[in-house]
């Protein structure tokens, strides 16, 4: 199926914003790098931020939908996000460009980008509420969720930064610990972390 103009412009969105930074690149770079005119840009897009929120949007329903069908799997929560996790962190492996769009430029592109960012992250959000009630920890506070994967973004985002996105799938253990200790506690975070090292084949700490 060919690319459409709108597709076009939206791939060479994402490729100058990661190869450049966001603050680098006019629509004028992004018009020639898809190979179409400024006037078909504006038919698309309202402006440059537009662009990038349209961009993001794509790239953020495609990685929750891969998301989804690992989670949605019959198996106990922790388990499930594991399993979730793991796609989510070869996808970002397999597309730098995609990585470091969603975790570094997005968030930096100004107060209406870091919204969409905030916006973003909470969408994983519900994921993490069922470990609540599977650990029985209804005490935790409101914002644990955020708290989680405010942690694993962290993590995420200084690897994405130091250009070594392609080991983030040898991290799953680190991240997996991150998310799931504050519902399990410490015993068996570390349980399921230990699990998840030999299945990257990361030699397990002492």
């Amino acid at each position: 199926m060919t690319e459409s103009q709108r597709e076009r412009l939206l791939r060479a969105m994402v490729r100058e914003v990661a190869e450049r930074g966001y603050e680098q690149v006019s629509v004028s770079d992004i018009v020639e790098r898809a190979g179409v005119s400024r006037g078909a840009f504006y038919d698309e897009f309202a402006g440059k931020d537009h662009a990038l929120f349209e961009a993001y949007d794509a790239l953020l329903e495609t990685l929750i939908r891969r998301v989804q069908g690992s989670f949605s799997a019959g198996d106990p929560w922790p388990m499930k996000v594991r399993l979730a996790l793991k796609v989510l962190l070869r996808e970002l492996a397999a597309n730098p460009e995609i990585a470091r769009l969603a975790t570094v430029e997005i968030p930096s592109a100004g107060p209406a980008a870091h919204e969409r960012y905030r916006q973003g992250i909470e969408r994983f959000l519900p994921f993490f509420r069922q470990g609540r009630e599977y650990a029985g920890r209804e005490e935790l506070p409101p914002d644990a969720e955020l708290m989680a994967v405010g942690g694993a973004e962290a993590i995420v985002f200084d690897e994405v930064v130091a250009g070594r996105i392609t080991r983030l799938p040898q991290l799953l253990p680190d991240i997996l610990f991150t998310l799931l200790v504050p519902y399990l506690g410490p015993e068996e975070a570390v349980e399921q972390m230990r699990r998840a090292q030999a299945e990257v084949g990361v030699d397990p700490q002492p």
